[in-house]
């Protein structure tokens, strides 16, 4: 998931601190911000902080600007420094979790969100990125969870659905992986990836007609999306439709030219439409695929002989 969603906590309204300058100075901030001037709003809160240089909300609003523009180092060192300023402040930790989960230390993202909780238990986002930090940490159990405890709060909360089926996915519970998701595309109906995680588990299950309309539907809203097209191409071939498998699968090869899968997967349309010279071509470049995969995970390609 990106972590542009959580941004809006970000860039909350600040409160008033009753000096107008420090408050103009905020506005602006906030104004470039919302604009897209990344560069600007960080001069503007970095201007504001030589006025102001115990400012919370400046120092945060600094951090927003930095963060925004992949900064993370520099927006690591703002937002720090609003904890410094204001300790009890919940903001100032969740901010430094979003910047630990963008650079995948899920361990550090953990500690400060499990602060952002303790100072704020209502935060229903602050619940759900735990949860992910924890999956991550391939502790499934407490993350389930935390994503539970999110929906709890905010039964509506983008992406909760989809992580808390993601996380019964990854237990074997694919009955309850699939209801999350489907949950997940009843709330937010243009998120792709549920909707071919979810026809997977109803290929899986033997359900081909669910499977078949969840591609479908997975394609229209993401056309490029090899997952859409190759879950389609399968759903085809199971249905022995070789025909309209091949320009699926085929289609799935092009978004990505090396997956053996795909491969594998055009060669049985060929086989399907009796084109066995097809066939055995793509049967030849699964074989080099793997090949190379094999040399790759041996530690021979690239090495060189002295």
């Amino acid at each position: 998931m990106s972590l542009a969603l959580c941004l809006p906590s970000i860039l909350a309204p600040r409160r008033t601190l009753g000096q107008e300058s420090e408050a103009g100075f905020e506005n602006r901030v906030g104004q470039l911000i919302a604009s897209g001037q990344l560069q600007a709003a960080a001069e503007q809160a970095r201007a504001g902080l030589q006025q102001f240089p115990h400012s919370v909300d400046l120092e945060q609003l600094l951090g927003a600007a930095l963060f925004k523009a992949g900064h993370n180092r520099e927006a690591r060192q703002a937002f720090g420094r609003a904890v410094e300023l204001d300790p009890k402040a919940p903001q100032g930790y969740f901010d430094l979790a979003l910047v630990a989960l963008v650079e995948r230390q899920y361990a550090e993202a953990a500690k400060k969100l499990e602060r952002t909780i303790a100072l704020d238990p209502r935060n229903a986002q602050a619940h759900l990125l735990l949860g992910r930090a924890l999956h991550n940490l391939n502790e499934t159990a407490p993350a389930i969870r935390q994503f539970q405890e999110a929906l709890s709060i905010s039964p509506r909360l983008p992406l909760a659905h989809y992580h808390l089926g993601f996380a019964y996915q990854s237990q074997g519970k694919l009955r309850a992986a699939l209801d999350e998701f489907q949950e997940e595309i009843a709330l937010n109906p243009g998120f792709y990836p549920a909707y071919w995680l979810a026809g997977n588990i109803e290929l899986k299950q033997g359900d081909l007609r669910a499977a078949g309309k969840l591609f479908e539907q997975g394609e229209r809203i993401q056309p490029g999306g090899y997952e859409a097209h190759y879950g389609l191409g399968r759903v085809f071939l199971g249905q022995k439709q070789y025909s309209q498998a091949l320009p699926e699968i085929q289609r799935a090869v092009d978004l990505k030219p090396g997956s053996v899968e795909a491969h594998y997967a055009l060669a049985q349309a060929y086989q399907g439409i009796g084109r066995k010279g097809d066939a055995a071509r793509e049967f030849a470049i699964c074989a080099k695929l793997n090949a190379e995969k094999q040399k790759v995970a041996s530690g021979i390609a690239g090495s060189a002989v002295q």
